[in-house]
């Protein structure tokens, strides 16, 4: 019974994963950050792996609500490994589309806790250019 659980589970993450790769092909500001080796589909599947963990989401209610909740899971897990060390280049485009999510959301779509989610996900963004900035100056002081 684990195993057909599991595959459930696996397939549901799929699902989510595609609705959100779909959602964001749609914005030319997403679609910008993707010049790297990184796809799009794999950040997707890396922000509904890291978000699943903390909430069930379902494919079929999908609306940029959902959207919102998973990369803010999975942006506020990602702050923190920020916060301590260097993120792989899929790690970091979550990061950056995060902090740039407001702009291709209407905010009447949202509830209150989602529209926080984006304002919170913009300043810990700021937070986090605010840090490297200081540990890149420590780093050229020492040397």
């Amino acid at each position: 019974m684990t195993v057909i659980s599991s595959v459930g589970q696996q397939w549901h993450k799929a699902q989510l994963a595609e609705k959100l790769s779909g959602r964001l092909q749609t914005e030319s500001i997403i679609r910008q950050l993707l010049t790297g080796a990184t796809s799009l589909d794999t950040v997707s599947n890396l922000v509904v792996a890291l978000a699943s963990s903390e909430q069930e989401l379902d494919a079929e209610a999908w609306h940029d609500g959902v959207m919102v909740a998973l990369f803010f899971s999975a942006y506020r897990l990602l702050f923190v490994k920020a916060t301590q060390q260097q993120l792989s280049q899929g790690e970091e485009l979550i990061i950056s589309i995060g902090s740039r999510l407001s702009q291709c959301v209407s905010a009447e779509m949202l509830d209150a806790g989602q529209q926080q989610q984006l304002t919170l996900m913009q300043q810990l963004s700021q937070q986090l250019v605010t840090l490297r900035n200081q540990r890149r100056s420590q780093h050229r002081n020492m040397c």
